[in-house]
């Protein structure tokens, strides 16, 4: 390869077994990412951009793309907001499946984009860069979005804001699977979230690895059931 920069491309594929290239580090082949590698003195600018074929499928509703799947590419927020901006007028992408990338603003943005969208159906946030501010959003987007039924925060800064997810779980009806492993939520907002989750329509939470004191709390955390509430 080039040491200044070369760029692999596959925008010309319809069908992921056509795409030839490999990449150096992480992710898979597909027709909607480019690798651009500019050596080992620009490593920091070294990965994953996405395709113009990727923004213009979601502008017009590609019927074959049901899944955005931007999982493990590393995108920050400056490559991920037009793809996320995107979505504001799509109707046919089902599931967002974003985890291991460094957004914070891009998903404030698209919680706000979800707050009036009826055809995501499932999110997968995890292991970003989102903060406390952030995840306040996604709280705000449960309390008005009656189609999300599953939702990944996990490995976020959630903190806090756990509090606003137990108050936002009271006013939502749809959600069934809620994912908040390793979000640095402590004792206080840790219960808060428990008990509303009784109340819930949730019937599958993942929440071990916080930041909680007390032993009774990590358990429940660990072992929730629907049964046991």
């Amino acid at each position: 390869l080039d040491s200044a920069r070369s760029v692999c491309v596959h925008a010309g594929l319809r069908n992921l077994a056509d795409a030839p290239c490999m990449p150096l580090s992480g992710g898979e082949p597909s027709p909607y990412f480019e690798w651009e590698y500019k050596g080992l003195n620009s490593a920091s600018d070294t990965g994953w951009r996405p395709a113009p074929l990727l923004l213009e499928h979601l502008r017009n509703n590609h019927p074959d793309l049901k899944v955005l799947n931007l999982d493990g590419r590393g995108l920050g927020d400056e490559a991920a907001m037009p793809l996320v901006r995107a979505l504001e007028e799509n109707t046919t992408v089902t599931s967002l499946r974003l985890g291991r990338n460094q957004m914070d603003e891009a998903l404030g943005a698209l919680a706000e984009i979800l707050k009036t969208n009826d055809s995501v159906t499932s999110v997968d946030v995890r292991q970003n860069d989102m903060g406390a501010g952030v995840a306040a959003s996604w709280a705000a987007l449960l309390a008005t979005n009656a189609t999300l039924t599953d939702l990944n925060l996990s490995s976020n800064q959630i903190g806090a804001s756990a509090k606003d997810l137990a108050e936002a779980l009271g006013k939502n009806s749809t959600l069934r699977t809620l994912s908040v492993e390793d979000c640095g939520i402590e004792d206080a907002a840790a219960v808060l979230l428990l008990e509303a989750l009784g109340g819930s329509g949730v019937e599958e939470f993942r929440g071990a690895n916080n930041r909680c004191l007390e032993k009774a709390t990590r358990k429940r955390l660990r072992a929730w059931a629907k049964t046991q509430q």
